[in-house]
């Protein structure tokens, strides 16, 4: 694994929290969660970073994958959401999430627990803490409280331009005894919920990601490939994000831009070159609330990076 950098990890993971910190004022009733997520990634780019992977706004039962193409949702009272975004400069990233009720607090106690779940895990990973031992923390700071953690989702170790690689960080003992290592990043993400474990794809994120780099032979296909290639060769992007910019980068003619793009990605997907995760609800459509934070081992110490003041 190559070593982490510290200076770039503590000045993006300040940002991350900031920026955290002004979003999570600004949701109300009425609001479109494109403005969410418009102000995340304007943001970030703004900065001179980049997202680590385009903003996701998850609504109730929601819990993760979800950002807008060219739809949106009008945020109304009582709903639960999910602000999940990260930053990445020289390749270097940080993960965050916070979950906001809606003018309304019918979902505090489950939120609070979740927050209290994350940082009793944050509290005691350390180096030589197992992935079991963690998710075993977890799950039972939920179950005190009378909630299930969501079992198949989990935390990530995070590498130089790899959101997710090496090790998952599970919301459940799971008997992995693979352990923290020095020189090593993770997102930690712990899912709350009222009901089931588990959750299901609900339908097409409008997140992709290039994750098989081979010729295709379709000339409008591999346009928007070498397009993709070059601007966003390791982390994902979003569909709104390369409709725009093909736009405006690459010329296509006439009124067709939009439809010329969709079908380039449908070429792309189907020769596994594009990949599109799925956004994912729990499976009996229980709210459920994230709280997420990234942390860092290095030389011996451990740095909850996204919480840097």
């Amino acid at each position: 694994m190559e070593k982490l950098n510290e200076d770039i990890l503590f000045e993006i993971g300040k940002f991350t929290r900031n920026l955290r910190k002004e979003v999570s004022s600004m949701p109300k009733v009425g609001m479109d969660i494109t403005q969410i997520i418009d102000f995340v990634e304007k943001s970030i780019f703004e900065r001179g970073y980049l997202p680590a992977f385009p903003c996701t706004v998850s609504v109730n039962d929601v819990a993760a994958h979800y950002t807008v193409f060219d739809e949106g949702y009008l945020l109304k009272k009582g709903d639960l959401i999910k602000i999940d975004f990260g930053v990445s400069k020289d390749g270097f990233i940080t993960d965050n999430a916070i979950s906001i009720e809606i003018e309304d607090n019918k979902h505090k106690k489950l939120m609070d627990a979740n927050f209290e779940g994350l940082n009793a895990i944050m509290e005691n990973i350390e180096i030589s803490s197992t992935m079991s031992d963690l998710g075993k923390i977890v799950d039972g700071v939920a179950r005190k409280h009378g909630f299930n953690t969501i079992h198949n989702l989990s935390g990530h170790q995070i590498g130089r331009n790899d959101l997710h690689c090496g090790l998952s960080v599970p919301n459940y003992e799971n008997g992995d005894g693979r352990k923290v290592e020095d020189n090593s990043e993770f997102a930690i993400e712990p899912f709350f919920t009222y009901g089931s474990p588990k959750v299901k794809s609900c339908g097409p994120s409008n997140i992709l990601h290039l994750t098989n780099n081979k010729p295709v032979r379709d000339p409008i296909a591999k346009k928007v490939l070498d397009f993709i290639k070059e601007n966003y060769p390791y982390l994902p992007f979003s569909k709104r994000w390369l409709l725009k910019e093909v736009r405006e980068n690459l010329g296509l003619e006439g009124g067709l831009e939009k439809r010329k793009v969709l079908y380039a990605l449908k070429v792309l997907k189907l020769n596994n070159i594009i990949y599109e995760y799925d956004a994912l609800s729990t499976v009996d459509g229980s709210i459920v609330s994230q709280f997420e934070d990234a942390v860092i081992f290095s030389n011996g110490k451990k740095h909850i990076i996204t919480r840097l003041r």
